[in-house]
């Protein structure tokens, strides 16, 4: 006899499968999808740009104030249906273990009914911040940061300081916060505007963006990353022998490890770097601080991504690499390549660049991160534009933009960095009236957003034929703590060298050395390596083989290769490069004189001169090949040029800089030089952005690609955006 289910089963399943994906409640369905070329937002199956605003504090974050008004009105009525909203979960977490339904209400959910009355077509991305509350960190002094330079001072709140943190590494912490954050998801869907998240962000450390908290005061000699270093070494060692052959220390066992002290950490007896022969276990330290930082995050957006009941997008800030003063080991983002493999991230962020060069009139308006890595890896990259303009701000030192023409100029610069790269970003508001409250500011944002929904339609096409590759797991080898030359070097090498480029008139694209084997090569006419000191055995086989070719100029700069993480060899650097290096020493900070009368060094936009004695550096040691630089005041070769096989190899001992020198070395490659004027040029997915130096105006002569020259006039400081193909002005 045949069984039969129920039609009132079968209807039932039905119904509690749409309850599953998120129907019944009517949430919103979101993803990222590659759409001609570009990543972009599918909310409930439309297509959007990834664009959006959002107001972090003051009295412009509430819809329920006049200037929050306005600027949810005004950016309604630019185009902008796309909103974020922050909550801090300390707010809302209770000492008993649940979740303050008033104080989510207060901070989160009012504001986003205020936004949803203004605009009924919102839909909103929640940023959660998983800080534990001031109660917590009393109760459990044991799951706290604890810093090297100092004891935790609990009346300190600013969280680069030595203010009580959770460490990311306790345990009770990601439980507790965890269980917060479950009851927050649950509550946000029962509520009417809980149906138009498209989005969350997961959110801890430094400013929430992931750094290590307190991380200049050199943490974290906690108990609780004291447990997990040891948990750590337990894994990559397995025996109290292999770790005390690695460390060189008889004395040690994986049960008594401690984190490294301060003194320790100051150490700089190779210079700029560590030896991994002889301090294996400050880089130990470090690899497992980055690892622990990157299970937070993995457990935390794995979480979101599974307990929401519809497709949602989870993201995180991650992968700075463009202006950190120094402390990577201690606060950067040194796992990037693990982020990057996370199934549960559909999004990566960060800020624009906080260098002097970037942020004042005239500057670049470079993101922080390794932008084409992100879009390699098929995620969405998403710049924070946290820029302030000339209206009044919480927020101060980080601009010199003096009238609204300055801003409106810095705001295009942002823009077309966006259209340039094929990315995203949200303006971030910390202004005390709004950002950009005033109709000419709207006015151009409205026109930046038109041109957004038109080129949805468009093919998307990069138009760089320079490439800069840099490598986060360098740093680990670093000797950073209170070392002013690692200092300089790096700032010079990242910042200072981008910078430039942006000046030589060239279109360069960002890749990390992890990434070297899924680049398409062909499309570059110059590859330069910059910060990659740390390379295998494999990548070194592969640029010899594979980026050594096709007729390309590749380029070296100061200790590439240096290192296998096994021991510093400058044999090494040689089969890198094909040049003969040497170590040498100089008492004074290292400069070249060019050949064509400039001069380089470590002099960094925000740091003003370079004043650190670097050790090691190293000197062309090769009679055949063309000089093209010296140490000044020496006779040592310092940048040299040879022609190889197929390919033609320079090696500068000191990161590359100079608009000037850059251009000569780029052109002689066949690289496309679109201005000769030393203005930022940013280039690429149908635009060209000119912005003027500071202080400087007049006509322009921009050579497009096809050949054809325009002549752009430049108001004192402006920024103009053109056609790529056309040279027409579009704003």
């Amino acid at each position: 006899m045949k069984k039969y289910i129920p039609i009132q089963l079968v209807i039932l399943l039905c119904v509690l499968c749409a309850c599953t994906n998120g129907e019944m409640n009517n949430l919103t369905s979101a993803k990222t999808e590659k759409h001609k070329g570009r990543m972009v937002y599918n909310i409930n199956g439309d297509t959007y740009y990834p664009i959006m605003y959002s107001a972090p504090y003051a009295k412009v974050r509430t819809p329920f104030t006049a200037d929050g008004a306005a600027n949810y009105t005004n950016f309604t009525e630019a185009g902008f249906n796309l909103f974020e909203m922050t909550i801090y979960i300390r707010s809302a977490w209770k000492e008993d273990g649940t979740l303050d339904i008033e104080a989510t209400n207060t901070e989160l959910i009012d504001n986003l009914k205020g936004i949803y009355a203004i605009n009924p077509e919102a839909f909103f991305q929640i940023r959660i911040m998983l800080n534990a509350p001031t109660w917590w960190h009393k109760k459990y002094p044991e799951e706290l940061v604890n810093y090297a330079r100092g004891a935790v001072d609990y009346n300190m709140g600013n969280e680069i300081a030595k203010a009580p943190r959770a460490s990311l590494a306790s345990e009770r912490w990601q439980k507790e916060s965890t269980a917060i954050l479950k009851q927050l998801l649950d509550y946000i869907q029962t509520t009417e505007v809980g149906t138009r998240v498209f989005s969350f962000m997961m959110c801890a450390g430094v400013y929430n963006e992931w750094h290590y908290y307190g991380f200049p005061e050199e943490p974290d000699t906690g108990i609780a990353m004291t447990k997990r270093f040891q948990q750590w070494l337990k894994t990559k060692y397995k025996t109290d022998t292999a770790l005390q052959n690695a460390w060189n220390d008889k004395k040690v066992s994986i049960t008594t490890a401690t984190v490294p002290k301060l003194d320790e950490r100051k150490k700089h007896p190779s210079g700029v770097f560590r030896n991994p022969e002889k301090e294996r276990r400050i880089i130990d330290y470090f690899v497992n601080q980055h690892d622990v930082v990157e299970r937070a995050i993995y457990g935390y957006t794995k979480y979101v991504k599974e307990y929401w009941p519809s497709d949602v997008l989870v993201g995180v800030f991650n992968g700075y690499f463009f202006y950190h003063k120094g402390g990577f080991n201690t606060g950067g983002h040194l796992a990037f390549d693990k982020i990057l493999k996370n199934p549960y991230i559909d999004f990566i962020a960060s800020p624009f660049s906080y260098s002097k060069a970037a942020r004042e009139a005239g500057g670049t308006s470079q993101p922080r991160a390794v932008i084409e890595s992100i879009n390699l890896h098929n995620k969405l990259f998403m710049t924070e534009q946290d820029r302030m303009t000339h209206l009044p701000s919480r927020r101060t030192g980080i601009t010199n933009l003096t009238n609204e023409a300055e801003s409106i100029a810095a705001m295009r610069t942002n823009y077309a960095q966006m259209v340039n790269h094929a990315t995203g970003y949200w303006l971030f508001d910390f202004g005390d009236i709004g950002n950009w409250n005033s109709p000419n500011m709207m006015a151009d944002i409205k026109i930046q957003k038109e041109y957004c929904d038109k080129i949805l339609n468009e093919a998307y096409t990069s138009s760089a034929d320079v490439a800069f590759i840099h490598d986060f797991k360098s740093f680990y080898y670093i000797a950073e703590t209170d070392n002013p030359q690692s200092d300089e070097l790096q700032i010079a090498s990242a910042t200072g060298m981008s910078t430039d480029a942006y000046k030589s008139g060239v279109a360069f694209n960002t890749y990390l050395l992890s990434d070297l084997e899924r680049i398409n090569l062909d499309k570059y006419k110059v590859i330069v390596f910059g910060i990659t000191y740390a390379l295998t055995d494999a990548q070194m086989d592969y640029i010899n083989t594979q980026v050594k070719k096709d007729g390309r100029t590749v380029v070296f700069t100061y200790a590439s290769g240096i290192t296998d993480g096994v021991k510093l060899d400058v044999d090494r650097m040689e089969q890198l490069t094909g040049f003969g290096l040497g170590k040498l020493q100089l008492n004074t900070p290292p400069e070249i004189a060019l050949d064509n009368g400039a001069t380089i060094g470590l002099a960094a936009y925000f740091q003003g001169a370079g004043t650190a004695i670097v050790n090691p550096l190293f000197e062309v040691k090769e009679e055949h090949v063309e000089v093209l630089g010296r140490y000044a005041n020496t006779k040592f070769c310092a940048i040299a040029r040879k022609q190889e096989e197929d390919c033609t190899v320079i090696y500068s001992a000191l990161p590359l800089r100079n608009p000037d020198f850059m251009r000569q070395i780029f052109r002689q490659a066949g690289a496309h030089i679109y201005s000769e004027s030393n203005d930022v040029i940013v280039a690429g997915g149908g635009v060209i952005c000119i912005a003027a130096s500071k202080g400087t105006g007049g006509e322009r002569a921009i050579l497009l690609k096809n050949g054809k020259t325009v002549t752009v006039h430049m108001e004192l400081g402006a920024s103009k955006i053109i056609d790529e193909n056309t040279g027409e002005e579009l704003f």
